[in-house]
């Protein structure tokens, strides 16, 4: 039963790290507020993801592979589009805008809001709205992360479920019980990797969290563009890059780590590996690339006209 366990690992992996570094992330961030709506994505994910698995197990028809192929490489590249721009949009909220004051999107980042005049009460409100449509956007960035891995994990689940029924021959809870233990050490793994990173400060590792949760995409969006592959979808499944499925198996505890965390494939197709070498090159580049954060033309020209006006006020005072 060690692969039925790797596998629930394995698939646990997959989905929990990347939440659980997500969440992390956006605390880090000045967002601590964000784990409630990640992690109530990633549970209805979960709840989706088992209802649509006992449909398609126990249903009068089953999807075809190609079908499930297809549902989970849409969502993973849904999931890789919605965590780059969660880890760009936090990471300039957390740069400031252009004029280089802190951003709106990072909570706490402006210590004298709630008073002062009416503006700033709009502010405070502007800043309200901006948080809760981050915190939609996280629990819907949660729920494609982990209901990627529903059409693959989902009716292995249910099949273990109906392989312990009475009914069915030689029915045993076994396979289950190792695939929920799998699952179960993956979500550990996982919240001992998120206590890790808040334990290093706050604001400290944030960018360093923010180039591994992108590290972690390129694998999400490299996957994807394999499910669709194999979907049919996408052509050059049987151009393979290389295969080192004997020195890294992908069933064997190497290959189960490097697949959860890095969504890593020991034969991996041409274009799989193109994009999994040039989305992090060019994602690192631009989120670590200082460009943006200086005052742009058109705060130059505010500033120079608020200069000129506050100088005209003061001669007029003087005189």
């Amino acid at each position: 039963m060690l692969g039925t366990y790797l596998f629930g690992l394995r698939e646990g992996l997959e989905a929990g790290l990347i939440v659980f570094v997500l969440v992390a992330y956006l605390a880090g961030s000045g967002r601590r507020n964000a784990a409630g709506p990640v992690l109530a994505g990633a549970g209805a994910a979960v709840g989706v993801s088992l209802a649509l698995g006992a449909a398609l197990e126990f249903g009068p028809r089953e999807p075809t592979p190609e079908a499930r192929e297809l549902i989970a490489g849409t969502l993973s590249i849904a999931a890789a589009a919605l965590l780059t721009r969660t880890v760009f949009r936090t990471g300039r909220a957390l740069r400031g805008p252009e004029d280089g004051t802190p951003g709106a999107g990072a909570e706490g980042s402006a210590p004298g809001a709630g008073t002062g005049n009416a503006a700033s009460g709009a502010g405070t409100g502007a800043g309200d709205v901006t948080l809760g449509a981050g915190a939609g956007v996280s629990a819907v960035t949660a729920f494609l992360a982990v209901g990627r891995e529903g059409p693959e994990t989902a009716p292995f689940v249910w099949s273990s479920v109906r392989a312990a029924s009475p009914s069915s021959a030689g029915g045993s809870f076994e396979p289950l019980t190792w695939v929920l233990l799998g699952l179960l050490t993956a979500a550990l793994l996982g919240l001992l990797l998120h206590r890790v990173v808040v334990r290093t400060g706050p604001a400290g590792p944030s960018a360093r969290t923010g180039g591994a949760l992108l590290v972690m995409t390129a694998g999400v969006l490299a996957s994807g563009v394999r499910d669709l592959q194999e979907a049919r979808l996408l052509g050059g499944l049987a151009d393979t890059a290389f295969d080192v499925s004997s020195a890294v198996p992908p069933d064997g505890w190497s290959g189960t780590f490097l697949g959860g965390a890095l969504a890593f494939q020991p034969d991996p197709t041409v274009l799989q590996v193109t994009v999994w070498a040039l989305y992090p090159v060019l994602a690192l580049a631009l989120f670590l690339s200082p460009i943006g954060s200086g005052p742009s033309a058109r705060v130059k020209k505010q500033k120079a006209t608020d200069e000129q006006a506050e100088g005209g006020a003061s001669a007029g005072t003087t005189s």
